[in-house]
Parts: C-alpha cells; structure tokens; sequence
C-alpha cells in the first residue's frame, strides 16, 4: 500500500493539482457543513435521474429483462453507504 501511494503523490497529484487547485482555494472558504450537503445532493440527484432512465436503455445489452439486472433498482442501493459515510463520518 505504501508503494501505491507514493507513486500517486508522485505521478498523479503533480498532474492534478493545477488542474484543481482553484477549486481548492474556493471550497476552503466554505464551512464543512456546505461540503457535505452538496456532496449529498449531487449523489442524490444522479439517483434520482438513473431511476427515471428508460428501462429498455437501462437493460440494453442484457441477456434477459430480469429484474436483478435492473440498475435503477441497484443505484438506490448503493447509494446509502455513500450518503452514511458523508453524513455521519
């Protein structure tokens, strides 16, 4: 794990960096409590529109139209531990 992360602070943090460190300088400014809430709400969007997706689109591609191949019903939930996690952690 150690060599991981020493060859991403190497290799990709200085690519990156620039790229978002405007992005930095703005959100610092904001209290953790507005992090969070727009975290949630982007996640909670996104849910909310993979949920209104055709279902012919959502299936395309699948062998069969069973219904545990139903994304729309899969995004839901895993969605929680991601919500649990920026709530509560």
């Amino acid at each position: 794990m150690e060599k991981i992360t020493l060859f991403l602070e190497q290799n990709l943090v200085p690519l990156l960096k620039p790229a978002l460190n405007w992005f930095h300088l703005w959100i610092d400014q904001l209290p953790p409590p507005v992090w969070r809430f727009s975290i949630c709400a982007y996640l909670v969007l996104g849910t909310i529109w993979a949920v209104f997706l055709s279902k012919d689109y959502v299936l395309l591609g699948s062998p069969d139209q069973a219904r545990w191949r139903d994304l729309r019903l899969w995004i839901p939930v895993l969605l929680v531990p991601y919500l649990l996690i920026y709530l509560f952690i």
